[in-house]
């Protein structure tokens, strides 16, 4: 096998015993005393019960087992990380620190490790034999002094290579970069999902990313329903922007906290600083400006800074619950000016791009999201890409809880039963009935009385044609439902509406367009 003829098993005994001493206690007995080994295809293979624990060994302790491999001896075989089941190596306890547990473990280890059982007298040529176990404390100790080494050479050239410096000053400087314009680093253009209720706001806000402060969209006021998506929207101009022009001074705030900096300001006679700091901006972007309405310091101070703004032709952009001129109490010099450039909502994300968001969110966190199990939450949670995620989150905390890589409709099903419950509808001859009348300005009485006239059968047969479609009730269920009538009025009523689909667009329209009424 190979030239140290030294098994896999052997070999992750020694890296255990090394890698006690670089992972915490927790870490140690959570992450990789449950690993196990094999060998495939002249390969040592380092399983991992799911993904997840396979990325983390992988991306955590595959560097100092290859240190450790290295070491041992160089014609070892490759080793891999994949997820599957091999054989476990045994510890009383999971824990290696104390003499006694080592020596228990040294017994395992083979007797092929020749070059280090004996050992030279300095005062003889001759070889002395050496127990095993002092064999091993001698590899393990000059193992770790070598990789002591190692990390003292790499902090060296860390503090002395020019490059690597630099390389350490620039990410610190971008860090502080971004942690003085507010940004959240995951609230990119990469990571926006656009669908039909975001699609324009989004390519508007990607051209405003690349000419900023053009007159027509200047300010950009984003409005919608909590939960849909505007600051991860507002702050990806913010990412989009420093990424075009480094030196672009951006700054997002919520109106919340631009009044608690206002009323500091007043209590610490720093008035003149305040003002100062929002005036330098190129791009200010301010979140949920409903909340400065009926404040009257607050508008007014922001009224200045708005136009010094526009007429520096420096872009400002603003989210909110409602169009400007709903907002109640605001100052109407405030509205109208708000109304000034471009105004745009976020509307509810439809079915498929609900699925796109929780498909992506899954790959984030590297969990495989069966297509029904996504189409079974979208499916029931509608208002909100917040509700949408915070549903997900439930799952994913189950399966992780569960050591499940792969979520199911069945754990979707059994996690979030009560979202599924609080939107499941009714659907009854009462509502189908009522649905119709609606939809043909009758009344319910009508389509359930004796009349025959044209405009109320028509409804009548679509009605119980829909019934039918929509519950599990019997023909003369059906009858009984629609004023006693017999089921083979029922059963006429069906064929005739569903002969008149085929040849009828307008008939089908209208059929299609109820079904989706009554269903949600």
């Amino acid at each position: 096998m190979n030239n140290n003829n030294i098994t896999i098993t052997e070999f992750w005994t020694q890296c255990l015993q090394l890698l006690q001493d670089e992972a915490s206690e927790q870490a140690f007995n959570q992450h990789l005393l449950p690993l196990t080994v094999g060998e495939e295809n002249n390969d040592w293979v380092i399983y991992g019960k799911n993904q997840f624990a396979v990325n983390l060994v992988r991306a955590q302790y595959a560097a100092k087992i290859e240190q450790a491999k290295a070491f041992i001896g160089e014609e070892l075989p490759n080793i891999v990380f994949k997820v599957g089941c091999g054989a476990s190596v045994s510890m009383d306890s999971g824990c290696l620190k104390n003499k006694e547990n080592k020596e228990n473990i040294s017994s395992t280890l083979t007797e092929q490790v020749s070059p280090l059982t004996q050992e030279t007298s300095p005062k003889s040529s001759k070889t002395t034999p050496i127990s095993k176990k002092n064999a091993l404390e001698m590899a393990m100790e000059n193992l770790s002094n070598t990789l002591q080494s190692q990390k003292k050479n790499w902090d060296n050239i860390s503090t002395v290579d020019p490059q690597v410096k630099e390389t350490k000053e620039k990410k610190q400087l971008e860090k502080q970069k971004f942690e003085q314009t507010n940004l959240n680093a995951e609230y990119t253009f990469d990571t926006l999902v656009i669908g039909k209720g975001n699609e324009l706001a989004a390519r508007m806000a990607m051209a405003i990313a690349e000419k900023p402060a053009e007159a027509f969209c200047n300010p950009f006021f984003v409005y919608g329903s909590t939960g849909l998506g505007k600051t991860h929207l507002v702050q990806a101009i913010g990412h989009e922007l420093l990424k075009q022009h480094a030196q672009a001074r951006v700054y997002y705030i919520t109106a919340d906290k631009y009044i608690k900096n206002l009323m500091n300001a007043v209590r610490n006679h720093s008035w003149d600083t305040f003002k100062q700091l929002y005036l330098n901006y190129d791009l200010l972007i301010i979140d949920d400006i409903q909340f400065i309405a009926g404040k009257e310091r607050t508008m007014e101070e922001f009224f200045y800074l708005f136009e010094h703004f526009y007429s520096k032709k420096q872009q400002i952009i603003l989210t909110c619950d409602q169009l400007p001129s709903g907002l109640e109490e605001m100052d109407d010099r405030l509205k109208s000016r708000f109304a000034w450039g471009m105004t745009l909502p976020i509307e509810p994300p439809e079915l498929e791009m609900r699925v796109n968001i929780l498909e992506r969110k899954a790959q984030q966190v590297e969990m495989t999201l069966e297509n029904d199990a996504a189409l079974l939450i979208a499916q029931n949670v509608k208002k909100s890409v917040r509700e949408l995620e915070g549903a997900l989150n439930r799952v994913v905390a189950r399966c992780r809880f569960e050591q499940r890589h792969l979520i199911t409709k069945e754990i979707v099903e059994q996690t979030i039963q009560d979202l599924i419950a609080s939107n499941y509808k009714l659907i009854n001859p009462e509502l189908i009935q009522k649905a119709v009348a609606d939809r043909y300005s009758i009344n319910v009485r009508d389509i359930l009385g004796k009349k025959r006239s044209r405009n109320l059968a028509r409804p009548r047969q679509l009605a119980m044609a829909l019934t039918k479609e929509l519950t599990h009730l019997s023909l003369p269920a059906i009858g009984e439902a629609f004023g006693g009538r017999d089921h083979t009025t029922v059963m006429h009523a069906i064929k005739t509406i569903n002969k008149l689909r085929e040849e009828d667009p307008e008939c089908q329209r209208d059929y299609n367009e109820l079904l989706i009424l009554i269903q949600h």
